[in-house]
């Protein structure tokens, strides 16, 4: 029964189509992986939840600004992880807000691994002040309000395989493919989301018994655009402070030549259910003369009143 749901899922995620890039990204991405992957919720073994804040272009007008507030839980005596997140992101005029549910089931494959799979259902608000934008034309039918909206149901699915020390995860976002309309005009084209595919890896190797070293890779695929590859390293020191690198190459060609970044990441457990994160990335092409780079916070905690071996120690 097991290799047969197993199966199922996977032909799902291979079989569906990919398509363009429309979802805010985060550096930070493995301290928070149930906003790539809904097989992640529950993982943890306990409840846990994470905040984050992304300032994109730091000094440019109309710059992209994203927050996310994520928690998720192991139901006790079950097999069963939940999620909750609700999220804003906002890129001059446009804005997308949000809320999602998911439910992830998770199958032992091993003594000490697991193969969990998730299904997020979420609802967007897809809005753009008009007022934001300079007109030529203040009579132009498509602008004749001062904001369009739309509300747009939509769903992921993702696969996930983690043991103590290392995962494996698949994932696929806006299942429906969902249209939505941002103008007034009676002929006006909708827009839609499309397809995203996620596929992202890691292990923690112990180095010394207080130093682990960590990579972990993130491909992200959508279709007619160029593959997003972002490979990090970090250091685990004490087993409390995460120090790390990472370079995310892009091949899509713009007036600033490619879109290569380096990553820096720090992330500190304050407290044993508080932890902090911070992340700067830094530009490769001439847009890195005309802003400050990309700042990301982030804020997480856990609650381990339901802690499993799996939680302890928590590498990710």
């Amino acid at each position: 029964m097991k290799i047969k749901i197993i199966a199922t899922i996977l032909i799902g995620i291979l079989s569906l189509g990919a398509y363009a890039q429309q979802d805010a990204g985060f550096s930070m991405y493995f301290f928070n992986p149930v906003y790539v992957n809904p097989g992640y919720a529950g993982s943890r073994g306990l409840l846990s939840g994470t905040m984050v804040h992304r300032s994109q272009w730091t000094d440019m007008p109309g710059a992209p600004i994203t927050q996310s507030l994520s928690i998720h839980s192991a139901i006790p005596n079950s097999n069963v992880g939940l999620g909750l997140q609700v999220y804003n992101d906002k890129a001059g005029p446009l804005k997308n807000t949000g809320i999602s549910l998911t439910y992830a089931y998770h199958l032992p494959v091993g003594e000490k691994a697991k193969l969990s799979f998730g299904l997020t259902g979420m609802l967007n608000n897809i809005r753009v002040g008009w007022d934001q934008i300079n007109i030529d034309d203040n009579n132009d039918l498509a602008f004749i309000s001062n904001a369009a909206s739309s509300w747009v149901p939509d769903a992921s699915l993702g696969l996930y395989y983690y043991k103590e020390r290392g995962y494996f995860g698949l994932s696929v976002n806006h299942l429906l493919q969902s249209r939505f309309n941002l103008a007034t005009a009676p002929d006006a084209n909708y827009a839609k989301f499309y397809r995203q595919y996620y596929l992202t890896t890691g292990i923690v190797i112990p180095l010394t018994k207080d130093l682990d070293f960590r990579p972990s890779v993130l491909l992200k695929y959508v279709h007619s655009a160029p593959v997003v590859g972002e490979i990090d390293a970090s250091l685990i020191i004490f087993k409390k402070l995460f120090i790390g690198a990472g370079f995310r190459t892009n091949n899509r060609m713009n007036i600033s030549g490619t879109d290569n970044m380096l990553v820096g990441i720090v992330e500190v457990e304050i407290t044993d259910f508080l932890r902090f994160g911070y992340s700067y990335d830094y530009y490769l092409n001439r847009n890195g003369s005309y802003n400050s780079g990309t700042h990301e916070f982030m804020l997480g905690f856990d609650i381990s009143g339901i802690k499993t071996k799996l939680s302890s120690p928590r590498f990710f």
